[in-house]
């Protein structure tokens, strides 16, 4: 695919410093999460010993089990519903296919083990939008996806006019 070919990039690719500061958004959010959840399933375990009650497995191993998961519901289901996460929000990007249109949950499933693969050998799937062409991550090309800044947050304003010249055609 030639970058030309992508009618809804429009220039709009996000950079790396964004994308960057998106995820650690994301990640200080899950993680309270995770927090939170570690520190409920312990109080059940103290809760459900105080009663004299002795599980085989404790509370707190099988949550920890789940925190994977809760890190791929979290991304997987606001990529498809949203196209975007809190992060991604707060820095004005959104997650696309091809069509323009949030990624399936399929799609989205991919992006997220993606990730994964993306942080093997020192996160050079995540550094690799610094010389990709169309500044996709690993993750995005396994999703066919891309991240785009979302300017609709910004109605008006010097960032928003200019790309507004940018993206009109000219005669």
């Amino acid at each position: 695919m030639r970058k030309d070919d992508f009618h809804v990039l429009q220039d709009r690719a996000a950079g790396f410093v964004t994308r960057m500061f998106a995820f650690i958004i994301d990640l200080a959010i899950v993680a309270a999460i995770v927090a939170i959840g570690g520190g409920v399933s312990t109080l059940i375990d103290a809760a459900l010993q105080g009663m004299g009650l002795q599980p085989t497995v404790d509370m707190t191993v099988i949550y920890v089990w789940m925190i994977p998961f809760i890190f791929g519901a979290y991304y997987t289901m606001f990529w498809s519903l949203t196209g975007r996460t809190v992060g991604k929000w707060f820095m004005g990007l959104r997650v696309i296919g091809r069509d323009g249109l949030p990624p399936s949950i399929g799609r989205s499933i991919i992006r997220f083990l993606g990730y994964g693969v993306s942080a093997l050998a020192f996160w050079i799937g995540y550094v690799w939008v610094i010389i990709d062409d169309e500044r996709r991550a690993w993750h995005d090309h396994f999703a066919r996806t891309h991240v785009v800044y979302d300017y609709a947050r910004h109605p008006s304003g010097e960032i928003y006019d200019t790309y507004r010249r940018r993206a009109e055609p000219t005669d």
